[in-house]
């Protein structure tokens, strides 16, 4: 068994030997310099022994691609010192087996390695416009010696050093530092980095006022707008001045209408209080001279002949006014309230203690401006008139009978007075008896109380008459007696008025006073005979109730 063994590991020796001699290549690499200052260009070439087919090459840097394969040079100027630098070579032997073998690396030495790397700053991030502002910079350059290039949108400013100052930045200015390094032991070598910033720039506010008026010669009493045009930065606070007293407006604008001739108006700005960019907090305004003009003073004046009424009067005002303009619009009023509008006032309905007043409004001759001017005030006084009651409220008796009247009266009566006083046996009493009537008659009183008020009042006596029922009639149309009817004049409120036949049947019925029967029933004349009435109503308030029998005559 093991003699065995040791036939076979001879053969296998044999065969890995012959490989390595005639078929297994090589690969070598050289560089045309490994001692270089940083940035030189470099070129590496690949030589291979025992060459096969399909060949590759791969360069490495520190063991990772190196971006260039299947060239036998690899040329490049981007090292750092301790680089290793190697080619990897596959290819298939002359034994047709596929191989891959590795260069010994070459280690690149770098006199000056350095990568220059620089940020820049400014000391205030507020930038006020014309102010002083300082730039510093924060560099990474070894060995090696720095110079440094400011610039202002592009174009150079400053000195070779790591600060730049400038008070003549704007809004959105570019400022740049470019950092360029170079080695003694690498003379023309040059490396440069940069670092740029945006600067924002706020404007200085230098604060500034002008006001201006709508108008500068006004009559008494007009308004005037004056404006404020200022520079104080966004939210800016104002301070109205008349004569040098403050008016308590903080506003752009002031109105005001009270104004006296020869007033002086002002205004001082104050910038905004977030503002810091100013060259001072506050500036005052120019000063406006104002002429006003006078003029009388427009009056009105209410009158009345009397202001002592009993109640249902007409009272009656009138208006005076001087001094008016060109047009006059009254108002009355009455407790405040609007009444009218004409240059006079007249009521009846008035009540005891109201008040009465008016305002004029007018223009003032040669100004714009329209016055409203209050006249005096006038209190009325409004007396109650008597008022009459009559009791009974309705009187009726009958024909050839005398009547009473009587009536009460509110308050104290001074005199007393009935109406026709020639049928009333005491016609200064507030009850009376009249002489005996015949007819319905219309009885006046008249009261007049300690204040003059006088009250009229009527009452309406009627006179009632009494009645007899025919006891025939002869309905032949001829233009006589046709009829069967209540007389007329009758004292009655008929509720009822019924005939009937001999077997009790109703032919005719009514309650219209004026109206009978004229011996028919549906359309068809009744016989000759005796038939029975019924009357029912209401005599002087009493119920009434008058049978009796009728003959029908032709």
């Amino acid at each position: 068994m093991s003699k065995f063994c040791v036939i076979i590991f001879l053969v296998l020796t044999g065969n890995l030997f012959a490989q390595n001699n005639t078929c297994i290549p090589t690969v070598s690499i050289t560089a045309s310099q490994n001692n270089i200052c940083l940035g030189t260009t470099v070129t590496f070439h690949a030589s291979v022994t025992n060459e096969g087919t399909n060949n590759v090459y791969k360069w490495k840097r520190n063991n990772a691609n190196a971006g260039v394969n299947n060239n036998v040079n690899y040329t490049s100027a981007d090292f750092d010192d301790g680089d290793l630098i190697t080619c990897e070579y596959s290819c298939k032997t002359l034994c047709g087996v596929d191989t891959t073998v590795i260069s010994k690396p070459i280690t690149m030495h770098v006199i000056e390695s350095t990568k220059p790397s620089i940020t820049i700053a400014n000391d205030d991030p507020l930038i006020c416009e014309g102010e002083l502002t300082v730039f510093t910079s924060k560099a990474s350059y070894g060995n090696a010696v720095p110079t440094y290039q400011w610039k202002v949108n592009g174009l150079p400013v400053g000195s070779n050093t790591p600060e730049y100052a400038t008070t003549n930045l704007t809004n959105g200015s570019r400022v740049e530092c470019v950092l360029t390094i170079s080695s003694p032991a690498c003379p023309g070598t040059l490396r440069s980095a940069s670092s740029e910033m945006t600067i924002y720039v706020y404007p200085m506010i230098h604060p500034d006022i002008t006001i201006s008026p709508s108008k500068t010669q006004i009559c008494r009493g007009e308004e005037v707008t004056f404006t404020a045009k200022a520079n104080g930065g966004a939210v800016p606070s104002f301070r109205w001045e008349i004569n040098g007293k403050a008016t308590g407006d903080v506003g752009p604008s002031l109105v005001t209408s009270t104004l006296k001739d020869g007033d002086s108006i002002s205004c001082t700005v104050t910038i905004d209080q977030d503002s810091r960019c100013h060259t001072s907090t506050s500036a005052p305004s120019n000063k406006v001279a104002i002429q006003v003009r006078d003029y009388p003073d427009p009056t009105l004046v209410i009158a009345a002949p009397t202001l002592d009424v009993c109640s249902g009067v007409a009272l009656n005002f009138s208006a005076n006014a001087q001094n008016a303009g060109d047009y006059k619009l009254y108002q009355w009023q009455v407790n405040g309230h609007a009444a009218g509008n004409a240059s006079t006032f007249t009521s009846t309905q008035l009540a005891n203690g109201d008040t009465i007043s008016c305002v004029l409004s007018t223009n003032i001759p040669g100004c714009s401006i329209t016055v409203n001017v209050p006249s005096n005030r006038k209190v009325v006084t409004v007396r109650k008139t008597p008022v009459i009651t009559f009791s009974p409220p309705e009187v009726s008796v009958m024909s050839g009978s005398p009547a009473q009247v009587a009536a009460t009266v509110s308050g104290n009566p001074a005199s007393v007075a009935w109406q026709p006083s020639g049928i009333l046996l005491t016609p200064l009493s507030l009850t009376s008896l009249t002489v005996p009537l015949k007819a319905d008659t219309t009885f006046s009183l008249t009261v007049v109380d300690a204040n003059g008020c006088a009250a009229t009042k009527e009452l309406i006596v009627k006179v009632l008459h009494s009645f007899q029922m025919p006891t025939a009639f002869t309905p032949n149309e001829d233009g006589r007696n046709d009829v069967f009817r209540i007389p007329p004049g009758a004292s009655l409120r008929l509720q009822e008025f019924s005939v009937f036949d001999r077997w009790g049947n109703a032919v005719f019925r009514t309650a219209d006073i004026t109206k009978g029967w004229n011996g028919s029933y549906q359309g068809r004349f009744l016989d000759m005979g005796a038939y029975v009435y019924l009357i029912k109503g209401i005599i002087q308030d009493k119920e009434v109730v008058i049978k009796g029998t009728v003959a029908l005559l032709r």
